[in-house]
């Protein structure tokens, strides 16, 4: 018999099951590729992140807000990214208690370096598992819950012409 969330009809049980094992599973995937590169999926994310912003420079509590990580985990990844040369931090212009971070030179090439092994990932963990039309359905299902979940995320900023590589954990 399989396994049911109580509650849930069959139906619902088997695609939520499915959905939460999905996202619980894909990330450790990715940064088990990623990291002879040096990143985490998480860490390409905010580096992309960062990348797609206005100047390629944010306060740090922007994007641990951009990319839903807690201040102090973000605080974590920014010396990680620090220490490899990735990002810099700086004065914010616009309040001195702040603190920006810029992408550096290096931190754009360790994205431009990072996104093929991404890409290529992303194809072989769940696109390449699908039909060109199943692709197509699963943006179709996915995007408006992604769009309600986080109007302001990667999906409404796709739609705007910025692209972007991001992850929750």
């Amino acid at each position: 018999m399989a396994a049911r969330v109580m509650g849930m009809d069959e139906s619902e049980s088997r695609a939520w099951i499915a959905l939460v094992s999905l996202a619980q599973a894909l990330t450790p995937a990715l940064d088990t590729r990623l990291r002879p590169l040096g990143l985490t999926a998480f860490e390409l994310g905010a580096l992309v992140t960062l990348s797609n912003a206005p100047g390629r420079s944010l306060r740090i509590s922007r994007l641990a807000e951009l990319t839903h990580a807690p201040l102090p985990r973000m605080s974590k990844v920014v010396a990680r990214l620090e220490a490899k040369a990735l990002v810099r931090r700086s004065a914010c212009q616009a309040d001195a208690r702040a603190t920006s971070l810029e992408l550096t030179t290096d931190g754009q090439h360790a994205i431009l370096a990072a996104l093929p092994t991404y890409t290529d990932e992303a194809r072989a963990l769940v696109l390449s598992k699908l039909r060109p039309d199943q692709i197509t359905m699963l943006a179709d299902i996915l995007e408006p819950i992604a769009l309600e979940l986080d109007p302001n995320g990667p999906v409404a900023r796709g739609r705007s012409g910025q692209c972007g590589v991001s992850h929750s954990d």
